[in-house]
């Protein structure tokens, strides 16, 4: 049963970097070819950490690829216990995923790739869709 009441207490959320962060995974695991497991969840962490950072989502491509370092990325979820653990565990071993995922976003979103899911990532920040859809599905 619906309770007006509570309903209007409710504080519903846009997520609004979604298709964003769709695009950009799928940038990298569209074909999944030779990643396993552990690389696929940093790929989606980094995605996370980049797209999600409490200064909102980036504008562009080299803003995405700008937030990829390490530096960056640590001041910008400073407040953040979980994102810094999270941080912290990408950014050790002998091949730091978090480094790993910077060259292959960059080589992705490079301007000479024609993967089709690149050119789709590429589309989604050059034509500001994931500004439109927020702005058509507002907060709530």
């Amino acid at each position: 049963m619906f309770d007006v009441t509570t309903a209007a207490r409710r504080d519903f959320r846009t997520d609004h970097g979604a298709v964003l962060r769709d695009s950009l995974e799928g940038l990298l695991l569209h074909d999944g070819v030779g990643l396993d497991a552990r690389m696929r969840h940093a790929i989606t962490a980094v995605v996370h950490l980049a797209v999600d950072a409490p200064l909102g989502v980036p504008e562009d491509a080299e803003e995405f690829l700008a937030r990829l370092d390490g530096t960056w990325l640590f001041a910008a979820w400073n407040d953040s216990d979980t994102e810094l653990s999270l941080l912290n565990t990408l950014s050790l071993g002998a091949t730091p995923a978090l480094s790993w995922c910077e060259l292959m976003f960059t080589t992705a979103l490079a301007p000479w790739s024609s993967t089709p899911a690149a050119v789709h990532a590429r589309r989604i920040f050059l034509t500001g869709e994931q500004a439109r859809l927020a702005a058509v599905s507002g907060d709530c």
